[in-house]
């Protein structure tokens, strides 16, 4: 049976008869609280009241600030301001030492304040969608965080910090212009999905071959022109999706990915291929599309795949 406190979770967006000044006759037993797509410009000043609120939704608003009240919410835990019209970095959030999830996605930040390593509890953080250039160091003092979703934004380079996130378990930084990727990475030994697809990244550096949980590995649309040998060390790997970038070669230690289960190299510049990539059992797909194999090679490639297995 649900708890007083747990009914008191309020969509003022799905146009519940129940006002906020109702809601001040018990302010502290509202623990969560959905104001998403209110049109708000501003944060009502009623919410400060409802200092024991754990969640709340302000999604998709015309927020552009947050009021220094703001910190009041002491025990908040999940926080949503995607959608709004955040210009800065409401560092006043950073105040708010109890948040695990913080999502300012879609909006148009351009940096993030070095406070932010004051969120040392954080375990999720999305800004996907904004106009970041670049991270600060202490990003990396985020040492709880989970998941870090940075796509859609102009970042030019991930810091050295990074690897010290060692509970990392999630990278998104799809569609920047990134580089590089830090060699500090291989310190995120927990990593099981790494996505930096879609940027202008040359070289994966051979410390990826320490994440040795990683299940999904997304680089396609980059310009590499090889990959390291210690790729073959990412055993747990099941997707490997690396198309539409300059791979004229694989490494023979890519016979070592006995889960894989879908490989993408469509879109390289492959002439042959290791003869160990055949005995990988486990594959149900595999793209070689546009690369520049001789026909006859095309050929064996049909012998020595299903049909239902490989696309050409």
């Amino acid at each position: 049976m649900q708890s007083k406190s747990e009914n008191l979770k309020v969509s003022i967006s799905e146009r519940t008869k129940i006002q906020l000044r109702e809601l001040l006759k018990n302010p502290l037993e509202v623990l969560k609280l959905d104001l998403h797509l209110r049109e708000l410009e501003e944060v009502p000043p009623e919410i400060f009241e409802f200092t024991n609120l754990r969640e709340l939704n302000l999604r998709n608003n015309h927020l552009k600030s947050l009021p220094s009240e703001f910190s009041r919410l002491k025990h908040l835990e999940k926080l949503e301001l995607g959608g709004n019209n955040f210009r800065e970095f409401p560092e006043v959030v950073t105040k708010i030492h109890t948040l695990t999830y913080l999502d300012l996605s879609w909006n148009a930040i351009e940096s993030v304040p070095n406070s932010i390593e004051s969120l040392r509890n954080l375990e999720t953080l999305s800004l996907n969608n904004n106009q970041i250039k670049e991270l600060p160091e202490a990003i990396g003092n985020l040492k709880n965080l989970r998941i870090l979703a940075l796509n859609n934004n102009s970042l030019e380079y991930l810091p050295e910090t990074i690897g010290n996130l060692i509970n990392l378990e999630e990278l998104y930084a799809f569609e920047n212009n990134l580089r590089t990727i830090p060699k500090s990475i291989g310190n995120c030994v927990n990593l099981r999905k790494l996505e930096l697809q879609e940027n202008f990244i040359s070289e994966i550096p051979s410390e990826i071959g320490k994440l040795e949980k990683l299940e999904k590995l997304r680089l396609y649309k980059n310009l590499l022109r090889n990959l390291p040998d210690t790729i073959g060390n990412l055993k747990n790997l099941t997707k490997l999706l690396l198309y539409e970038n300059q791979i004229s070669e694989l490494p023979e230690s890519i016979r070592n990915l006995h889960n894989l289960v879908e490989l993408d190299l469509s879109g390289n510049e492959l002439m042959t291929l290791p003869e160990s990539l055949y005995g990988l059992k486990n594959l149900s797909r595999i793209s070689l599309a546009n690369n520049q194999f001789p026909k006859d090679f095309i050929f064996i490639l049909r012998e020595r795949f299903p049909v239902s297995t490989i696309e050409l």
